[in-house]
């Protein structure tokens, strides 16, 4: 389906030169007069032209199409290209086909796509549908006005919003863990993760397997550096044994060791929300990296993330368990209502709702994306004795 909304102007949408000179590449590369021409072939034949309005992250430039009946999509343009690039997007397009099929959770429609630079148009790209509102972080004044928090008054709706497309997607599921594709005869299967390998049919093959590849990104010296006036040494041992720990634990950890497993978001964050003026959520986007995962792996939208009572230093906890910084007191008990919400929705099971008041699965979950993005802590505190499922 194709938007037709002419208030484009409202979007607060702006070029974020992570790397001005790979977003200048990717404009200058692209050939749009073809690209238009696509889009007009998949449109009716409506004369189509791009439109100044762009916007880009890491990953993607973004750049509206506007066709000669008013209706708009987006031109998604990679600014990365090679081959495991081209196999991730590959994965993240067969996953938003696999959601427009199955569910009723919003992502934009797709119309074409090429995964790599051999085409007419001279770049990967994908001509999707333009869902007419910003990100949930860009919405309200941006972070400029708000810090990247969700305004209070606007805060239980937007919850309650993403708590529906929370259920959603985790009641879509596989046999197996791993990334989503889609057959010669337009099926979809799971197949290995680029890093680590698969599909793993069990909780345990998958844990055994991270941890024989896992490795942290940052070196000794940069931690010693970061953790100066701290206890360097105790994290550093932690950080380098957490792999072997994990691989001791993988037979012991899980409760739901066979499938189904739920498809999971690889950045459940307001980033990727888009939203209306109401703060409902119209539309989930940027699924590169959306794959199967345990069940023990799965956890908040990160915008409720609260370090784990043992992953930090100990004076950042009270005495009654609660985090001593005052926001992150106050998220323990906006978690709380974020459960309430997801029980209140859940139909399938209650499997979602388990998985967010399991501390010891959250905790577990919070180390293995912290170990992932270089977060020094505590790791060997996170798994004790009484932790083993036998």
């Amino acid at each position: 389906m194709s938007s037709m909304s002419p208030q484009i102007n409202s979007l607060n949408w702006s070029t974020t030169e992570f790397d001005g000179d790979l977003v200048h590449e990717a404009i200058q590369k692209t050939d749009w007069a073809k690209l238009c021409e696509l889009a007009s072939q998949q449109n009716n034949g409506l004369s189509c032209v791009p439109l100044d309005k762009i916007t880009n992250g890491l990953h993607n430039l973004v750049r509206l199409l506007e066709f000669s009946n008013q209706t708009r999509w987006v031109a998604r343009i990679s600014l990365y290209k090679s081959v495991a690039e081209s196999m991730k997007l590959r994965s993240e397009i067969a996953v938003m086909q696999f959601i427009k099929d199955r569910s009723d959770l919003p992502v934009p429609e797709i119309f074409a796509y090429e995964v790599d630079e051999n085409n007419a148009i001279g770049v990967p790209f994908i001509l999707m549908e333009f869902i007419p509102g910003s990100t949930a972080m860009d919405a309200a004044g941006g972070y400029e006005n708000h810090k990247g928090q969700i305004p209070l008054a606007h805060r239980q709706s937007f919850y309650r919003s993403v708590a529906e497309c929370h259920v959603r997607m985790t009641d879509l599921r596989f046999s197996k863990i791993g990334t989503i594709f889609r057959t010669e005869n337009g099926e979809y299967d799971i197949g290995p993760f680029p890093d680590i390998g698969g599909p793993f049919n069990t909780t345990t093959d998958f844990l055994k397997a991270w941890a024989e590849h896992a490795s942290f990104p940052r070196g000794k010296d940069e931690i010693l550096q970061l953790m100066k006036g701290g206890p360097a040494e105790q994290v550093l041992g932690a950080i380098n044994q957490f792999p072997s720990q994990v691989k001791a634990m993988a037979s012991y950890l899980s409760r739901h060791g066979r499938g189904p497993f739920p498809l999971c978001h690889a950045d459940f964050l307001h980033n990727n929300m888009v939203v209306n003026e109401y703060f409902e959520v119209i539309a989930i986007i940027d699924w590169e990296g959306a794959c199967t995962l345990p069940w023990e792996l799965v956890s908040f939208p990160a915008f409720l993330n609260v370090v784990p009572i043992h992953f930090g230093s100990p004076e950042s906890y009270k005495e009654d368990g609660l985090p001593a910084d005052e926001e992150e007191r106050h998220r323990c008990y906006e978690r709380q209502d974020y459960v309430q919400m997801v029980q209140a929705l859940e139909q399938k099971d209650d499997l979602l709702s388990k998985c967010l008041v399991n501390e010891k699965y959250l905790a577990f979950a919070y180390s293995i994306t912290s170990y992932q993005n270089g977060k020094l802590g505590f790791y060997n505190n996170i798994f004790k004795e009484e932790d083993r499922v036998d």
